[in-house]
């Protein structure tokens, strides 16, 4: 296996990168495997900041690859990469707002062009935990992460001692995902309800659609007031869509699944970057979550009514996409798939996401109604605040539901096209786009 460890980033990187490093040294020094680290904007804003950090950082360590990926350098790579196709894609791999999912798919592509196989990524509003929390045992994620990631479930099963798996998981599968969570501050808006009653947070949480026998479990497990520091490792398999402890995006590493399923481009819609890790573990793949998180930097809590506003768009956004993609789960994807070590994912699997996701876009007036009653039981109902926010929203209902529909046709065309985007990935090399390496 060969990876590359990303921290994408719309900020300074100073302090997430001189915790990083760390990592990297470690990996380096400890387990012997030498990883590029690469900075990837998502803005312009702070790149010609990071780059002065960058440039220190290796002067002083000059025995590590550290790379920097500004926009400029990922839109020549995005004109070569997509020449000759559909200038939608280059417009969703060169938008710099917000789009969670396309950062993502890009670390996939990016690592295709590396020659690698896998990817590490840590957000740059993280760092390591014990460079925050003085009682916080000095470990780092990537440790299991080359431990277990492509590896076969048996040897995983084996090791972890696991028994009962589900019968229809075949053990002979690769893990494609290794990763954990945060500790620090988490999501500051589901936080303003938890702290009055958690029976908000489970509520919005019943109308976004979640199982209802899992929404407590999910809840108390994730938002947690009182955060204690895990002072052992505890490794477990999710082998499910609903498990509350699947691994955060800015926490994890991937084994190839992104050479097979691209994420939903979608501006500000929320955990449209679990995509790909759902629909693994939904065919039988399952993740393995480790209790090394990484900690998640404080953020103002000051109520600010465009951030806000923002947020709860993309939350509306991510009710849509949830209710919808998550009846695909329901199907029986298992009949479709292929299961060899080169193919995770068979193109007749990704045709059939194609149709299913081409037909979302009917029943607006349902699915209308649908982010509606989030903005009248939520929202409406907490406080001031939020009840101008759910009158601003209620305005733009029907905008939201154009929105995901437009984003929905544009993630089957790159369903129907990503094994001839890859291809292409991998056929150039990204270190041809960046000047000074």
């Amino acid at each position: 296996m060969k990876s590359v460890f990303f921290i994408p980033t719309n900020r300074s990187i100073k302090d997430s990168i001189s915790s990083y490093i760390k990592e990297i040294l470690y990996a380096n020094d400890v387990l012997q495997v030498n990883i590029p680290l690469i900075v990837v904007e998502t803005n312009e804003f702070s790149s010609i900041e990071n780059n002065g950090i960058i440039k220190s950082l290796k002067n002083q360590y000059p025995k590590l690859n550290i790379l920097h990926l500004s926009v400029d350098v990922q839109k020549k790579y995005f004109k070569s990469l997509f020449k000759g196709m559909d200038d939608d894609f280059y417009k969703i791999f060169t938008y710099t707002g917000t789009d969670y999912a396309t950062a993502m798919n890009k670390l996939g592509l990016f690592a295709c062009s590396m020659g690698a196989n896998a990817y590490h990524r840590r957000d740059s509003d993280t760092c390591l935990l014990f460079d925050r929390r003085s009682e916080a045992r000095e470990v780092y994620p990537i440790e299991y992460e080359l431990k277990y990631l492509g590896k076969p479930i048996m040897e995983i099963v084996n090791d972890l001692d696991i028994k009962n798996l589900k019968q229809d998981i075949n053990n002979k599968r690769r893990i494609l995902v290794v990763g954990g969570n945060y500790l620090g501050e988490w999501n500051l808006d589901v936080k303003d309800f938890a702290k009055v009653s958690y029976n908000y947070v489970y509520k919005i949480y019943e109308l976004l659609g979640f199982k209802s026998e899992h929404i407590i479990d999910i809840c108390d497990d994730i938002f947690k007031l009182e955060q204690p520091v895990p002072q052992n490792d505890v490794i477990s398999l999710v082998t499910s869509v609903d498990d509350g402890c699947n691994p955060d995006c800015g926490n994890v590493s991937v084994y190839r699944l992104f050479e097979f399923l691209p994420n939903l481009p979608g501006k500000n819609t929320l955990a449209a970057d679990y995509f790909a890790f759902d629909t693994s573990t939904a065919l039988g793949y399952p993740s393995v979550h480790h209790t090394r998180p990484v900690f998640h930097e404080y953020h103002d809590e000051r109520f600010e009514y465009d951030k806000k506003l923002k947020y709860w768009y993309g939350m509306l956004k991510f009710a849509d996409y949830f209710s919808l993609y998550g009846s695909i789960y329901n199907d029986k994807l298992i009949d479709n798939f292929c299961d060899y070590d080169d193919c995770f994912v068979s193109q007749q699997m990704c045709e059939s996401l194609s149709e299913k996701i081409a037909s979302f876009a009917s029943n607006d007036t349902k699915r209308e109604e649908h982010i509606i009653r989030i903005i009248d039981e939520v929202l409406l109902k907490f406080d001031e605040n939020y009840s101008k926010i759910g009158q601003e929203l209620r305005k733009v209902t029907a905008k939201c539901i154009a929105e995901c529909n437009e984003e929905y046709f544009l993630h089957v065309k790159l369903l129907k096209n990503w094994s001839k985007i890859i291809v292409q990935a991998k056929n150039i090399s990204l270190m041809d786009f960046i000047v000074d390496h």
